[in-house]
């Protein structure tokens, strides 16, 4: 089945990269504001991902995304737009529970790197699945053909999502990341090809 059979023809080149609104069964994932990422950074996510057997909640320095911010979510959008970003905050109703973010585009082969963060309160309920498989078939829906993501080794929350959204290993990056203990660990690197996407797709279970 073609792209053009399966959503009814392409949209423009990467929809000029507006962060536009999608649905799934329980989340919106929509453009947020200041206040919506600081709930979902409220604590330091390095702290939290059980890499290097450390795993507490210890309270983010916000001012990055506070500096993101200082002249207002339309001009930050805006930036995003002109870096070729799409950057989506999860509500479940109105309460901001996480973040899905691209990055890294080349656009040569039409391939984008994606990032996500779920506040720990909402974990282990399927949210950043479900979120995913919207944004993922979004992003094919738009014209890229494959998408990345990576995890730390050590970090088994990410690792099940990506095995469970089918995403394969593309490369190892040695000793990349260096852990609060100073200790250095793997960054592991995983494709989604458009085509095994589609093949696929009706046989995920959220």
């Amino acid at each position: 089945m073609t792209l053009n059979k399966l959503y009814g023809g392409i949209m423009n080149k990467f929809n000029d990269y507006e962060t536009i609104e999608l649905l799934t069964n329980r989340l919106k994932l929509m453009k947020g504001k200041e206040k919506d990422f600081l709930k979902v950074y409220e604590f330091d996510f390095s702290k939290l991902s059980d890499v290097d057997n450390v795993f507490t909640f210890s309270k983010s320095d916000n001012d990055k995304i506070k500096k993101c911010f200082k002249k207002g979510s339309k001009s930050y959008y805006k930036t995003c737009e002109k870096a070729h970003m799409f950057d989506w905050i999860m509500f479940l109703e109105d309460e901001a529970i996480g973040n899905i973010l691209t990055t890294n585009e080349n656009e040569e082969d039409k391939t984008i790197c994606v990032e996500f963060n779920v506040h720990p309160n909402y974990w282990n309920k399927g949210y950043v699945t479900e979120a995913m498989v919207e944004v993922i078939n979004y992003l094919f829906k738009i014209g890229y053909d494959n998408i990345r993501c990576s995890y730390v080794d050590g970090n088994e929350k990410a690792k099940r999502v990506l095995n469970k959204l089918g995403f394969k290993p593309f490369g190892i990056d040695k000793d990349s990341y260096k852990s609060i203990k100073g200790n250095l660990f793997d960054i592991y690197n995983l494709n989604l090809d458009k085509e095994d996407w589609l093949s696929r797709t009706s046989k995920i279970k959220l």
